[in-house]
Formats: C-alpha cells, structure tokens, sequence
C-alpha cells in the first residue's frame, strides 16, 4: 500500500446499526435470532460493559479485514437459499459502501421460519 492510501474504518456501532437496518428491510426477513454461540457472546460481552446485537458478530481481523456472521429467522414461503444470497449481497454492498477493509466472509443462518 502506498503511503497517501488510507483504509477507512467505520465504528463498530455504526456498522451494526446499518447492517440491522438494511437486513430487516428485506421483506422475507422476520427477525433477527441467537444461536447458542450468539447467546454466550451475548453474555460475555454484557459482563464487559459491551453492548450485543442479537443474531449479529462483525469480527475484524488487520489481516484479513471484515467477517460478518447473521442469524435469522425467515418468514414461511420464502426461498431459503435465494434469500440468504439476496442478504449476503446487500450486507455486501452495504460494506463496499462504508468502508475499504477486504470482506472475507458473510455467513447467513437460518434458524427459523415463521409463519
């Protein structure tokens, strides 16, 4: 990297907050769910003072960027693989849109369907 490039780095937060709001946009969308991984993170990071997102982890790594995992519940009648590959192009671009860092992953569980 050249010494005038720059990577922009967004705050966690914000990061959240837009990735929430662009994936519960989407109509096939119900909510967003805990998996008993997302529960512990959920509890250690209560204890730290640290706020949780339920059914979200955006880990950042300097060498290989950003991963973002999501757990959610769909609603019945949706096509399940083509709406995980909808959510993982906007999460995407959502990404592309606010910040430089390389995107190494974006993993979508499904963990429920609703009615």
């Amino acid at each position: 990297m050249a010494q005038d490039e720059t990577i922009v780095i967004v705050p966690e937060e914000e990061i959240y907050k837009k990735i929430e709001e662009a994936v519960l946009a989407i109509p096939e969308v119900s909510r967003f769910t805990a998996d008993g991984f997302q529960d512990l993170m959920k509890g250690i990071g209560q204890a730290l003072g640290i706020h949780g997102h339920i059914g979200l982890l955006v880990r950042r790594s300097r060498k290989k960027g950003i991963k973002v995992d999501l757990s959610l519940a769909l609603h019945d009648g949706c096509r399940v693989h083509e709406t995980a590959r909808y959510i993982q192009m906007v999460v995407k671009n959502l990404l592309v849109s606010v910040t430089d860092e390389n995107i190494y992953g974006i993993d979508v569980t499904v963990t429920d369907i609703i009615d």
